[in-house]
């Protein structure tokens, strides 16, 4: 989901650093990167990362004010407006206040650390794993144990949320947050303009695998070889790969084979997945398909694929489908993705709804825990604002910008669903109407990995996790944008690296707390 967010925010020329492990997953997830949402940010703002409260109304006694994080791109105008409209609710049904603080994408980590410290900006209800770590952040005594604050609501939060997704929350077996129910699966895609699909037989939606890509790759460099192919992805040229669950790491520092239903921590870089990869990369780069100079380039596929400069680019997503539709709306010309691997893997969400342990109200901050899981009302206002004055609901019950309204005039931050408890209690934005039901079904559809639910902590290896992401900055990526005159020497050389960096420590770090998860 991260993707278009990226995207947008890109139009906007603002400068975004997302968290590698969106959706539990640097993979599918998203942020990171290769899954997108119906997220946007809005133009209109101030320039501190942190709202003013609004008024919420007269009356309102001696009721607590409780602080919520908002992630966006810039704090929005409107911040205000949805203050009022979101206590107008909370004030009924749990008994408060509700205060608005914008988290901006570009300094998530500096704004948490801040405002997780305590005193008087204290953060009541925050998502650890937005300019954060969870695991981290529990440990440190910064989210609040939630079991018996949550025993109200825990049964009707688990039906909207699944119980997996609930649970996924523990550490120790206790609950220190909520897991957001996102896109757990995401399939890697190639995306590629629609009429040039079209002309050589694929159109959106379709399944490919490596070998009938390099094919479709070949065909078209045949009849187009002044026009690369492959294209950047958000500064990154990199594939995902739903073949295996990276345990939460982007970098893919230890993960389970077999779409996850292995339960043998393996070296990623190693395997015969990447090992299969790296081949494909050398046979493209032979072919003359990649863009030329394709590290160096910092801007968007929005960029270059409307302009002609190149055809397509990877992605990653819950569905090749809405992945294509995405692209079409924001990319403005006709764009098909193709699914590139059957197998998916519903991995540990990666973001947590948790409370502050400083916090004045926690059976109120409870209460709003329970509200962003549960109640349609509250998430359209966070994720699409106010009908009628930051969207309209289209025919088919999604929901667009208002005539004459686009990123760069409207008030809210339009479309965040991806940085929400439940995202599919609102309505799709610039998506078809069925577009939460489809996500729903791709969970579900998805093989959930053996690991689904483990926190790994790898504070006792961070020295060799430190050196080892290193390695990976320094080979992954030259590799994947066919940057690199001797592949096999590179990856015998990103391998032994990795070795001397210690991944077997991180390895059998993770292998022996997932043993522990699954009772071994």
């Amino acid at each position: 989901m991260a993707k278009k967010i990226t995207a947008m925010l890109l139009a906007l020329t603002l400068i975004v650093t997302l968290f590698a492990a969106c959706g539990g997953n640097g993979d599918n997830s998203s942020s990171t990167a290769g899954s997108s949402s119906s997220g946007t940010s809005s133009a209109g703002g101030e320039d501190s990362g942190t709202a003013e409260s609004s008024s919420t109304g007269e009356n309102t006694g001696d009721l607590p004010t409780i602080s919520l994080m908002v992630t966006c791109g810039t704090t929005p105008a409107d911040t205000p407006a949805i203050e009022a409209a979101l206590s107008e609710i909370t004030r009924e049904k749990i008994g408060c206040n509700v205060e608005l603080i914008t988290i901006e994408i570009g300094n998530a980590s500096q704004q948490m650390n801040l405002l997780l410290a305590g005193g008087d900006d204290t953060l009541d209800v925050f998502y650890a794993g937005i300019g954060t770590s969870f695991v981290n952040v529990a440990s440190q005594g910064q989210a609040m144990e939630l079991d018996s604050l949550l025993e109200p609501y825990a049964e009707e939060m688990k039906k909207a949320l699944g119980e997996n997704v609930y649970e996924s929350g523990r550490i120790n077996g206790k609950l220190y947050g909520v897991g957001r129910l996102l896109d757990q699966a995401s399939v890697p895609c190639f995306t590629i303009r629609a009429d040039i699909a079209d002309e050589f037989g694929y159109k959106n939606g379709d399944k490919i695998d490596l070998e009938k890509l390099t094919k479709l790759f070949q065909d078209i460099h045949e009849k187009y070889p002044d026009t690369p192919i492959i294209g950047p992805n958000n500064g990154s040229p990199n594939i995902g790969d739903s073949r295996v669950d990276s345990l939460g790491d982007g970098n893919k520092l230890g993960v389970l084979g077999n779409a996850g239903q292995d339960d043998t921590v393996i070296n990623y870089y190693e395997s015969e997945y990447y090992t299969e990869l790296v081949s494909y990369f050398k046979k493209w780069k032979e072919m003359g398909v990649y863009m030329p100079d394709l590290l160096n380039s910092t801007e968007a596929p929005v960029d270059y694929i409307p302009a002609g400069k190149c055809f397509g680019c990877f992605a990653g997503h819950f569905s090749a489908e809405m992945n294509g539709i995405w692209s079409s709306s924001n990319f403005g010309v006709d764009c098909a993705s193709l699914q590139i691997y059957e197998d998916t893997v519903a991995v540990t969400p990666g973001a947590y709804g948790c409370i502050n342990p400083a916090t004045k109200s926690p059976e109120q901050a409870a209460g709003l825990l329970y509200l962003l899981s549960t109640d349609a009302d509250v998430e359209n206002l966070l994720i699409n604002g106010i009908e009628g004055q930051h969207y309209q609901v289209l025919d088919d019950g999604s929901a667009t910008y208002l005539e004459g309204q686009d990123i760069t005039s409207v008030g809210w931050c339009l479309g965040y669903s991806w940085a929400n408890q439940n995202s599919t209690l609102s309505i799709p934005f610039d998506y078809p109407a069925d577009y939460f039901d489809q996500l729903l079904a791709a969970n579900a559809s998805a093989k959930q990995s053996k690991a689904f639910g483990c926190q790994f902590d790898l504070t006792g290896v961070s020295d060799a996790v430190s050196a080892c992401t290193n390695v990976v900055n320094q080979y992954a990526n030259p590799l994947a944008a066919g940057s690199v005159e001797d592949f096999d020497a590179t990856l015998q050389k990103f391998q032994e690296d990795l070795k001397a960096a210690g991944i077997d420590e991180i390895i059998a770090a993770r292998q022996e707390q997932l043993n522990a998860f699954l009772g071994k």
